[in-house]
């Protein structure tokens, strides 16, 4: 793979390669069209700058609505992790005040869409056909949602049939209306690279969001890392890779905190909450990040970090797992496992995958870190 740092790549990758489905035609009395070309108000200036930007653009939805903003791009068959990246990531965006830029596939792209318009921020969905087609077929109602507060765009005209390589070419414009790419989960080789190749070649940045080195989704994002893209781990690094004014000061706060927690450190007593500072002692209690913004909750057995439902929800806190899984990796027996997890989906704690697979139901707010 070309160094991401280099500002260049080779223009060979997978694409992709599903067969398309027959689509359905939204009733053009629905939705508001437009047609943007380059002496339009609302033409994208950021596209003015791209060579060989394509015009007209056609939408359905908002023509003001192709601001400054970020793409988020990922895998179709998208893991739960994936999903609740992508989802968190668009929140983060959307609090920043970026449109929100993805291909509306299945997977990482819906997710992201639906994380911007639940956060209340603006979003655009590109398409590979024409802005007038439902594609993915059961995707009308998003694509609706999208266009009352965002647009559904396309480069080719209307009533266009999705085809194989008019998907690259969508990943193309993706790139050319964004200011920094950031790619949520992907494997090797992906259809997703498309996108970042498109994006090295205008010069545009990248960034990529960590994962596990055992699932084979999270490769792409870490070896894009490992060249050189942005990593995304909370809004102070997506702030700080779209080089926005504000994160000079919450990166310096944040280092006034780190100072504080040390100093207080020294004049620690217990486990108590010290001027505010949460304790940072893991032996202390484990806990859980729940629905409710900012609500921090002790474990519904035991706290203690070394217990077996404190190893288990950690466990599953970092990725999905099977029960097996879970008793051979903490050397516990199956039935202790299998007892706890109960306990825990009964309370709301965890939620079990078609697959068998457990993992937590918590999700973070918008200002919360992944580390």
């Amino acid at each position: 793979m070309t160094k991401v740092s280099n500002r260049q790549s080779s223009h060979q990758s997978s694409m992709y390669a599903r067969q398309t489905v027959v689509a359905d035609a939204v009733p053009k009395e629905q939705r508001a069209r437009f047609e943007l070309v380059p002496d339009d108000a609302f033409y994208p200036e950021i596209l003015s700058l791209r060579e060989n930007a394509p015009h007209p653009i056609y939408g359905i939805g908002r023509e003001d609505a192709l601001g400054q903003g970020i793409a988020i791009i990922g895998a179709r068959n998208a893991t739960p992790y994936g999903k609740r990246i992508a989802k968190l990531v668009a929140t983060w965006a959307a609090d920043l005040g970026l449109v929100v830029y993805s291909g509306g596939a299945r997977g990482c792209d819906q997710v992201a869409h639906q994380g911007a318009l639940e956060a209340g921020g603006s979003t655009v969905a590109v398409m590979g056909c024409g802005a007038d087609i439902v594609y993915p077929s059961r995707s009308g109602k998003l694509l609706d949602e999208i266009a009352q507060d965002g647009a559904v765009i396309s480069e080719y005209p209307w009533q266009s049939p999705p085809m194989k390589y008019r998907f690259r070419q969508r990943n193309r414009l993706i790139a050319a209306l964004s200011d920094l790419v950031v790619v949520v989960e992907a494997r090797l080789p992906s259809g997703t690279l498309s996108t970042v190749h498109h994006a090295l070649d205008m010069g545009v940045p990248v960034a990529a969001v960590p994962g596990s080195i055992l699932h084979l989704e999270s490769a792409a994002p870490n070896r894009l890392i490992s060249e050189g893209a942005f990593p995304i781990c909370c809004r102070d690094d997506l702030a700080l890779a779209c080089n926005f004014s504000e994160t000079r000061s919450s990166i310096s706060a944040l280092y006034e905190g780190f100072e504080a927690m040390a100093k207080d450190g020294r004049k620690q007593q217990g486990g108590k909450d010290r001027q505010g500072v949460p304790d940072m002692n893991p032996q202390t209690s484990v806990a859980k990040v729940t629905g409710d913004a900012g609500v921090q909750t002790r474990l519904p057995f035991e706290s203690e970090l070394e217990s077996h439902a404190g190893k288990i929800f950690t466990a599953l806190r970092g990725m999905p797992a099977l029960p097996d899984e879970l008793a051979r990796d903490l050397d516990l027996s199956l039935g202790e496992v299998l007892e706890t997890l109960g306990h825990f989906e009964v309370q709301g704690h965890v939620i079990r995958y078609p697959d068998g697979r457990y993992g937590s139901c918590g999700h973070y707010e918008s200002g919360d870190s992944l580390c």
